[in-house]
This record gives C-alpha cells, structure tokens and sequence, in this order.
C-alpha cells in the first residue's frame, strides 16, 4: 500500500512538471501571456460569444414583445441575466452596449469591446440578414443606432454572416 502511494505521488509530480514545461513552451512562443497573439484571439472569440449570448437573449425579448422594435436592455437583461446590458458603452467582454431603432418591426445593434481594444458589433433586423462588425483600438464601444443594415465605414468594417478578421 505504501509503494502504491508512492508511485502515485511520483507519478503526480511527472504530470505536474510536464504540464508546466508546456505552458511555459506555449506562453514563450507567443510572446509572453500578456498581449500575445494567442491571447488577442482567445479576447475576440470572448467577446464575439457573448455577442452570440446576447443574440440569443434578443430572440427571447423579441418573442415575448412580438418584435424587435420592444427590445431594450431591462428586456435583455431578463432574458440573459448573466451579462450586462447598457444604452452606453461597453468598456469590457461581458458588458454588451444597446442601441435599438423603433418603427415597424424595429432593429438592434449591439456592441462589446473585448480586452485588447477591438469592438466588435452586431446589426440585426427582423425584415434582414444579421450583420457583424469590427472597429479595432476602442477604448470603449457604443452600439449605434441604425435604421437601415450597415455599411462598411470609416473604421467598421461590416459584413453578413461572420465576425470579420478583426
């Protein structure tokens, strides 16, 4: 019993190092752990997930009003209660700004600014295609009200279907 707790210690403390010879290899060869490219990517899927989380919270408001012209942030909020929903900007990965444009069925766009500085923004209509955007080096991001699907501009860049590279 004693040589079987040994072993097991042993074994233990083989896994441990191995694990932490790794992790060092993967954060020396992206630059460190801060600000390396790895880590730019793990900020943008954060922040794009919670987009989708938010879209997802926008379908249920939208179900319960009849449309998106009845979705605002205390609507938002009590569909997904685990992110936080502001008509101003959004300063972090979890914080999702809201901008909605009534008449008709309505419209909303909203935004979150992920850690390394990009905000990243979803347009959606009920009468068309859902547009996602990208505007890189933000200190904060505030979705903007749109009455019609956007386009690329100045410093967003939009498309339909999928997030932009970013």
């Amino acid at each position: 019993m004693v040589a079987s707790m040994v072993g097991l210690v042993a074994a233990a403390l083989v896994v441990a190092l191995l694990v932490g010879a790794s992790l060092g290899k993967g954060s020396a060869s992206t630059g460190g752990p801060a600000g390396g490219p790895g880590v730019a990517r793990a900020d943008a899927a954060q922040a794009q997930q919670t987009l989708s989380t938010a879209l997802e919270a926008v379908a249920t408001a939208a179900s319960g009003g009849g449309s998106l012209a009845s979705v605002d942030t205390a609507t938002l909020s009590a569909a997904e209660p685990a992110l936080t929903f502001v008509s101003g900007p959004s300063t972090g990965p979890s914080t999702v700004s809201v901008a909605s444009t009534p008449g008709g069925s309505g419209n909303v766009t909203l935004a979150d600014r992920s850690t390394d500085g990009t905000c990243w923004l979803v347009w959606e209509a009920s009468d068309a295609p859902v547009y996602y955007g990208a505007e890189p080096d933000q200190a904060a991001c505030d979705a903007p009200a749109l009455a019609a699907p956007p386009t690329p501009s100045a410093g967003i860049d939009w498309q339909q279907s999928s997030f932009p590279a970013g």
